[in-house]
């Protein structure tokens, strides 16, 4: 990854926790900062407001910032650690509760143009169901295009990328599929509402990344990309490329063929591992990658695509060995 841009997620940095333990413990702003320094290749930030720094912070982040040589790549405004989202953000019943995840959606594109990244990315875990018979979808649909629809029109110049994932907290997330995520962003109708296509989130919900990648390109939705690995029935955040290596080497194929240009961004969550070893091991492995796709040619890939015979495919994609 000599050329692209490559971030990583500043919350990696400090507490990660999962249901049973802490793996890692907390860590104040200044020592998330450095960690995530010691990255090699690293360009960029992915940060989560008001998570990662407070209102009285941001002069202060953007020094560190500065001080590391680094940029951000994405602000993702919290709409799921906080308790109050528990049952929905942008679909809570709670008038009170929808318009605070509005309020929030706004301060984070403020929060963006002051840290020089006219993006904000929205993962919204919460907004969904566990139970039959516990939403009106119709409903929580309107609310969902409205409130989006506010927050883009708040500022046109500022990117909204929303992240989708199929479940997780709950069992059933309205934005769960790509199609999904593009119906939304139809629905809303802004040049400034796109999609964040995570590679794990479409794995995890069953689709083909590379085919969800190129949706969202020839629809002019794809904004952010997320990488890491799973095992295909859940969220594992592994790191990139251990798992589905075929999966990622068409991908990469792919994003070269749409000359892709935004941000490469780290989202894994190495819980037993060292994290910054596990992130500088999926810069590596995304050399690799990037490496054999120009090893074989673009033109070559595209070609056996074209031909469509599969046997010939598999004759080609062994000379990576070779």
């Amino acid at each position: 990854m000599d050329k692209e841009k490559v971030a990583v997620g500043l919350w990696l940095f400090g507490k990660l926790s999962d249901r049973f333990t802490t793996y890692h413990g907390s860590r104040t702003l200044e020592e998330k900062m450095e960690e995530a320094s010691k990255i090699k290749q690293i360009q960029g930030l992915e940060v989560m407001y008001p998570v990662d720094f407070r209102d009285e912070e941001i002069d202060k982040f953007k020094g560190l910032l500065k001080g590391h040589n680094l940029k951000v790549a994405s602000v993702i405004a919290d709409h799921f650690c906080d308790p109050k989202w528990m049952h929905g953000s942008f679909t809570s019943s709670d008038r009170k509760i929808r318009e605070d995840a509005i309020q929030l959606t706004k301060r984070a594109m403020d929060v963006s143009r002051q840290l020089e990244c006219p993006q904000v990315n929205l993962w919204l875990g919460q907004d969904g169901y566990d139970y039959l018979f516990q939403t009106d979808y119709k409903v929580s649909w309107d609310w969902l295009i409205e409130g989006i629809k506010t927050c883009a029109e708040y500022q046109p110049e500022v990117k909204v990328a929303v992240e989708y994932k199929i479940k997780e907290p709950r069992t059933h997330i309205f934005i769960s599929t790509v199609g999904k995520a593009m119906l939304l962003a139809n629905a809303v109708n802004l040049k400034n509402v796109g999609v964040t296509l995570d590679i794990g989130h479409a794995l995890f919900c069953g689709e083909n990344p590379s085919e969800s990648l190129i949706l969202l390109d020839r629809w002019g939705k794809l904004f952010h990309l997320h990488l890491n690995d799973n095992y295909r029935e859940w969220d594992h955040d592994m790191i990139v490329g251990s798992v589905n290596f075929w999966d990622y080497l068409e991908l990469f194929f792919w994003l070269k063929k749409i000359k892709y240009e935004g941000w490469y961004s780290l989202d894994v969550y190495p819980y037993r591992e060292d994290v910054v070893s596990a992130c500088q091991q999926s810069i590596e492995n995304m050399r690799t990658l990037v490496g054999l796709v120009d090893k074989l040619g673009v033109d070559k890939l595209t070609t056996i695509v074209q031909e469509r015979d599969a046997a010939k495919t598999a004759e080609v994609l062994r000379g990576i060995f070779k």
